[in-house]
């Protein structure tokens, strides 16, 4: 199975920082889908993570809370420090396997 950023600890930061710099900003959902021409949908599967986001996203998304890229990768900068990191747990490939 390929292993993906959307179910690692690091990307749930990256949208809880998106989702606070939406209300920060005092947007809803639909309010933020608008700025950036999507769906409320979008904003909504984005923030549960149940969407990937790249770059671009991330950089459209900031920009419309009214949050330079830099100042955004600060920020998520100093969540990541605080969140002690916790590499992803990986399946063994003899598991499930009985060897006696």
């Amino acid at each position: 199975m390929k292993r993906t950023s959307l179910h690692t600890p690091e990307y749930a930061v990256v949208v809880g920082l998106l989702r606070d710099l939406r209300l920060e900003a005092g947007f809803s959902q639909a309010e933020a889908a608008a700025r950036v021409d999507r769906p409320q949908t979008w904003v909504s599967a984005l923030e549960v993570g149940g969407r990937g986001l790249d770059l671009v996203h991330v950089r459209e998304l900031a920009a419309a809370y009214g949050v330079d890229f830099p100042s955004f990768a600060r920020r998520l900068e100093e969540r990541l420090k605080a969140q002690p990191y916790r590499p992803p747990r990986r399946r063994r490939a003899d598991a499930g396997t009985n060897k006696t």
